[in-house]
């Protein structure tokens, strides 16, 4: 799924002539923290909430307070997960997506690029969770996921993580079975450190019932 995929086409850019009150009446309707600045079809800067009230002038022009150094951008064919990593980085809830040539083609919202990732990671899909331990020379997406197959399950995503101060990374499952018993009892076999395991429905309901929590959440 590319970054051109998850534009939002409500969100109108601002350009550097408009006012703050217009700025803040935006980010209120639209329920975001951050808007790009556009000027003949190009990003020239980002304005954030904090810095608008700051300014306390709501005639004042966008261009007074915008950022104009390292304005973050993703490029229309990069992955949601590059998407990700500057909502996270940069604390933001907006992310300006620009093609090839740097032209402006629209922006991202958090809540967007949240939802699609949730299809990404099947998270409404039923099914169950496996977390393995394991060193990293030892990680083999492969191997699991023919361990996994061999009893007629199958890998919905996939996460890996490196533990803090450690050679060791955390691997987590979606499996597409409630009842992952026998796949546990193959990754003992096999030596593989089970971490934790959620199974069942039970699972589902409360993975489907925290994205929908969080979602209303940043509806606020």
């Amino acid at each position: 799924m590319h970054a051109i995929d998850l534009i939002t086409p409500d969100i109108p850019p601002l350009r550097p002539q408009d006012d703050l009150g217009r700025a803040l009446d935006w980010m209120e309707e639209f329920k975001v923290a951050h808007l790009p600045v556009v000027e003949s079809g190009r990003l020239v800067g980002l304005v954030k909430d904090q810095d608008l009230v700051d300014r306390n002038d709501a005639r004042a022009a966008v261009s007074t307070v915008m950022e104009q150094v390292e304005v973050p951008f993703i490029r229309g064919g990069q992955h949601i997960y590059e998407a990700m990593k500057l909502f996270s980085e940069r604390g933001l809830t907006v992310v300006p997506v620009l093609d090839d040539m740097g032209r402006y083609l629209g922006c991202i919202t958090e809540h967007e690029a949240l939802k699609r990732l949730a299809q990404v990671t099947n998270i409404h899909e039923p099914g169950s969770i496996v977390v393995l331990e394991m060193n990293a020379i030892d990680y083999s997406l492969h191997e699991i996921a023919r361990l996994v197959e061999s009893n007629d399950a199958k890998v919905l995503s996939v996460y890996s993580h490196t533990l803090p101060d450690s050679a060791r990374i955390e691997v987590t499952l979606k499996i597409n079975r409630e009842d992952v018993s026998d796949v546990l009892r193959s990754f003992e076999r096999y030596e593989y450190y089970v971490k934790s395991t959620f199974q069942g429905s039970k699972l589902h309901e409360d993975l489907r019932g925290r994205y929908e929590e969080l979602m209303r959440f940043i509806n606020l």
